[in-house]
């Protein structure tokens, strides 16, 4: 097997990752660099301190005990009292003496102190008993010794409860769980810039004005905003440059074609040649208006309730000449359009530049009629239509070179002397409503343009327009 094909088996086999926005690619590598100083963090703790909170409280309850035992034994029997009653204001420690008929209440001593007493028991002798509960009185009661005497040393179940306070594995979920809080506001924060300037772009691609971008902030999305503000005046001056000069040509242009139509008709001239030269003029009229029409695309279009199967019910006096002519062969099933949100001479003039492309390329042979099939049905959020004509179709590798201005494709289908912007006049609609427009060849012959065309908003969401 040859370099050049193993580099080919090994791309076709290397794994395709999914792709995800930027947004999410920050959260999610802010979120695995904190989950992991997270996880290190907690095992070092974990492994610095070994000790278990029942340990370390039996040895701070046993030097209480020890103490307090201490003090009592070698403070004078006069003021014994006096200590106790000391301890008990100043150290919330108190010392009552154990009797039999003491009644002990298991049930609240709870697993925590009963985790104590072995380990009481190792500090302070076999005999030491903790209680959570002794004579209806809460508290902490160890039982301790002096001179043969039994005593309880009670300590505030508080003192103790608190000891035994979260976890690390709680306090690192809590640490967690606000540190990916942080990390998605981060993300937004980051991410906000790029996303305001996909939806400019958005916008500017179906032709639209994007509002300007904020030059302030970090310096490279600064300077990034700055040159597409730029860009985007720009595009606007020479749009607005090019519609008049358009314009302007369009003036100029047809002002000697209708001399030339008067001279026609004044000239004395054979008929055929009067109606050749006047086709010609008509053809050089209908290139300069398909000019004029591609250039004002840009302008806002007025919005209305549009009743599309009203619209297109007057196809039928537009191309009466032709379908008279048996040049054409029209059908129409707009009986599921209902309504659209939208301009309905943008409707018209896309409608009318699709069946004008399949009346001029969509004959089965040459002098038979062009059959059209129109078909307008309600979309998801918008309108759908579809016009197929019976032709010999295009190469499937033009199909989207189709949708450029300028473009024809002569040779395939035959000579049109159209100016080539009849579908790009189609598709320049198409994404100024956040649509698209998508040619496929029909498997028995011809070619299916589908137009979708969402109710018009004054917004399109990125990642919509066009097909290409």
């Amino acid at each position: 097997m040859s370099p050049h094909t193993a580099d080919a088996a090994g791309a076709r086999a290397a794994p395709q990752w999914p792709r995800i926005s930027l947004f999410w690619r920050t959260f999610l590598l802010l979120a695995l660099l904190i989950g992991v100083s997270l996880g290190t963090t907690l095992g070092i703790a974990g492994l610095l301190d070994r000790t278990p909170p029942e340990q370390r409280l039996a040895w701070e309850i046993a030097s209480v005990v020890n103490l307090t035992r201490s003090a009592l034994v070698s403070a004078e029997p006069d003021r014994r009292l006096d200590l106790v009653e000391q301890l008990a204001h100043e150290e919330e420690v108190r010392v009552l003496p154990k009797e039999p008929e003491d009644r002990i209440d298991d049930d609240a001593t709870g697993p925590r102190l009963r985790a104590l007493q072995p380990r009481l028991r190792q500090l302070l002798g076999a005999g030491t008993h903790v209680a959570g509960r002794v004579n209806g009185i809460d508290g902490v009661w160890i039982s301790f010794e002096i001179d043969g005497d039994d005593y309880w040393l009670i300590l505030p179940r508080a003192r103790v409860e608190r000891q035994f306070g979260p976890g690390l594995g709680v306090l690192g979920l809590i640490a967690a769980g606000l540190a990916l809080l942080g990390a998605l506001l981060i993300s937004r924060l980051v991410n906000r810039p790029l996303a305001d300037l996909n939806r400019a772009i958005a916008r500017l691609s179906r032709g639209g004005v994007p509002p300007r971008l904020a030059e302030d902030g970090p310096t490279e999305i600064a300077a990034l905003n700055r040159r597409f503000n730029r860009l985007a005046r720009d595009l606007a001056r020479l749009d607005a440059d090019r519609s008049l000069a358009l314009a302007g040509i369009s003036h100029d242009i047809r002002s000697p074609l209708a001399r030339l139509r008067m001279e026609i008709e004044l000239a004395e001239l054979g008929a055929g040649q009067r109606d050749a030269m006047a086709e010609d003029i008509e053809r050089i009229d209908r290139i300069v208006g398909q000019f004029v029409q591609y250039a004002r695309i840009a302008e806002a279009p007025r919005t209305e309730r549009v009743d599309v199967a009203a619209v297109l019910a007057g196809l039928g006096h537009d191309y009466r000449g032709a379908i008279e002519a048996g040049e054409l062969s029209l059908t129409v099933d707009a009986g599921e359009a209902g309504h659209w949100v939208g301009d309905p001479t943008d409707l018209h003039r896309a409608v009318v530049n699709l069946v004008d492309n399949s009346m001029r390329y969509g004959r089965a042979s040459s002098g038979a009629p062009a059959r059209v099939e129109l078909s307008a049905r309600r979309a998801a959020d918008g309108l759908l239509v579809e016009v197929r004509d019976h032709g010999h179709g295009v190469p499937a590798a033009d199909l989207e070179r189709l949708l450029q201005p300028f473009t024809r494709m002569d040779q395939a289908r035959g000579e049109s002397g159209g100016s080539g912007l009849g579908l790009a006049i189609v598709e320049r609609l198409a994404r100024r409503y956040g649509g698209t427009l998508r040619l496929a060849n029909l498997q028995a012959a011809g070619l299916c343009a589908s137009l979708t065309l969402p109710d018009y908003r004054g917004m399109v969401e990125p990642g919509r327009g066009s097909a290409r």
